[in-house]
């Protein structure tokens, strides 16, 4: 008797349980829904326009991941619908963190080492969404993208990463009191 009551807990917490966590990025990511309209943010500020797609930061936040701000988070729009959110993370300990963090979720990455830019990229998918979390070795960078694949997809590889790096100097400061500071993702 014991055991089948285990057994339905099981199923219970299976059926009940993951959805909520699987859900998280499906429904979009920051309080901002995937599809939704640039007009729906005014805290939002456009830093990069490309063809159809135009690129937004929020000044009043900074994020954080492995107690660390984030130096850059920025919102793609592709024909006024949120499609995706590009990060520039800090440092390896927030790389290390949130591939963690994925691969707890999502399950191992599709890796692929590129040798001649010596980048390494890590993939999930999660129905909808698209992970990628990049590392450039040369020049200690790491990014963090979040694609919405039904719209990401209408674009080519080159239009979705086409946010200029001195963007990301465009930053909040800490020293702001304006400023709301925010957990990355839900950890």
């Amino acid at each position: 008797m014991n055991y089948y009551r285990i057994s339905i807990g099981l199923v219970l917490v299976l059926l009940f349980g993951t959805p909520a966590t699987a859900s998280d990025l499906q429904q979009g990511i920051h309080g901002m829904k995937w599809g939704s309209s640039i007009s729906e943010y005014d805290e939002l500020t456009k830093v990069h326009e490309a063809n159809q797609a135009a690129y937004y930061g929020n000044s009043n936040m900074v994020y954080q991941t492995a107690n660390q701000p984030v130096p850059g988070v920025f919102y793609g729009f592709y024909r006024d619908q949120l499609f995706a959110v590009f990060i520039k993370l800090r440092s390896p300990d927030q790389f290390s963190q949130l591939e963690r963090q994925f691969t707890i979720k999502h399950g191992k990455p599709k890796t692929t080492y590129y040798p001649k830019t010596r980048q390494t990229v890590h993939r999930w998918k999660d129905a909808d969404v698209k992970i990628k979390l990049k590392m450039k070795e040369s020049t200690r960078e790491f990014k963090l993208a979040i694609y919405y694949a039904p719209l990401a997809a209408s674009l080519n590889q080159k239009q979705l990463d086409s946010i200029p790096s001195d963007a990301y100097d465009n930053t909040p400061s800490k020293k702001d009191t304006t400023v709301k500071s925010a957990p990355l993702l839900d950890e």
